[in-house]
């Protein structure tokens, strides 16, 4: 009896071992695992190798499952029988499946999606030597399914699935919502054009190239802007460069007056309207300018785009200290008229 026991004992935990590591093999996330290997987390490497190919140690836990079940299944019945004799064969039969179901498929397959990544490390080694011993029999198996199996896709993520995974991450409370609307609007970057987000050439703050600097009068220039483009004869559609507020200011302030407009200019570097923002934002960094002239289909100026403006697609609008103040009145509507009685707002 002791021995039947045993064997019962040995098939459970067998093939509880092989469905627990099959579950989470399937259920561990790949970015979990490249995660273990950077860290050189034991195993992390061989299950990265194995989450990278992982047909034939699927194969070879399918086999291995198998042979425990069928073999250890004979075993035990033969075990049975000189044990219990042929009365109890039916009950020892239906009580044997009951604890296979149960102990070697649910309860294992539940842990190992639990747990899928402490197991999966685990296994990683193991499965790799069974895999290797089992392999004559995967190749055999695999020439068999071939006419029946189609071409194998990667498993490539989407960003429909990175921001699902975000907005998950949000809800679980394992990321903030800030970080989840930042992951999303970076995946927009390139499909908004300068076109979208640019300021149009009729909001431009501009001076002429060739205006003296004792004609400038401090006072009259937009100080909510910190460039301006130079134009050539004042036409927009010929910008000769970038002049900063700055150098302007300190170039009046030190009755530098003999200079003219161009001469503290900077070069204009020009984008076509269709430039994706994520695009701008790497030739911000290349050409180090906040400032780029945008043109049309035509060559003509549809506007400028600044930094600051690719930089709000990612983290939404940004107002400074040279804003104007666009706060509203509470009395007065979003239209410019009074509301009527009864309908203001408590």
């Amino acid at each position: 009896m002791t021995t039947l026991v045993l064997l019962v004992l040995a098939l459970v935990l067998a093939s509880g071992l092989t469905s627990m590591s099959e579950a989470a093999l399937f259920s561990v996330p790949i970015s979990k695992v490249y995660l273990a290997r950077n860290e050189n987390r034991s195993g992390g490497g061989r299950l990265a190798a194995i989450k990278e190919n992982m047909q034939r140690p699927i194969s070879a836990l399918v086999i291995l499952n198998n042979l425990i079940n069928i073999l250890g299944s004979v075993m035990v019945g033969y075990k049975a029988a000189e044990v219990l004799g042929d009365a109890y064969k039916g009950a020892f039969a239906g009580s044997l499946t009951f604890l296979i179901i149960v102990f070697s498929e649910i309860i294992p397959k539940t842990v190992g999606e639990r747990y899928s990544l402490g197991i999966s490390l685990g296994a990683a080694i193991p499965l790799t030597l069974i895999t290797w011993i089992l392999w004559p029999a995967i190749l055999v198996i695999e020439q068999i399914a071939r006419p029946f199996s189609g071409k194998a896709s990667k498993d490539v993520t989407s960003e429909e699935e990175i921001r699902m995974m975000a907005d998950m991450g949000n809800k679980a409370g394992l990321i903030s919502g800030d970080e989840s609307r930042l992951i999303s609007n970076a995946f927009r970057l390139n499909d908004v054009t300068a076109r979208e987000i640019m300021s149009h050439r009729l909001d431009l703050a501009s001076l002429e190239n060739d205006t003296p600097l004792e004609e400038i009068n401090p006072s009259e220039l937009d100080m909510t802007h910190s460039r301006f483009v130079v134009t050539r004869a004042g036409d927009l559609d010929d910008i000769a460069g970038i002049i900063y507020l700055r150098d302007l200011l300190l170039a009046l302030a030190g009755d530098r007056t003999g200079l003219k407009v161009g001469d503290l200019k900077k070069p204009a570097h020009m984008v076509h309207d269709s430039t994706p923002a994520h695009q701008l934002l790497h030739q911000f960094q290349v050409k180090r300018q906040h400032l780029f002239v945008v043109l049309d289909e035509y060559g003509g100026t549809s506007g400028v785009v600044s930094l600051e403006d690719v930089l709000e697609e990612l983290v939404g609008e940004i107002i400074d200290e040279t804003d104007p103040d666009e706060e509203e009145s509470p009395n007065v509507q979003r239209d410019g008229t009074l509301p009527q009685d009864g309908q203001a707002e408590a």
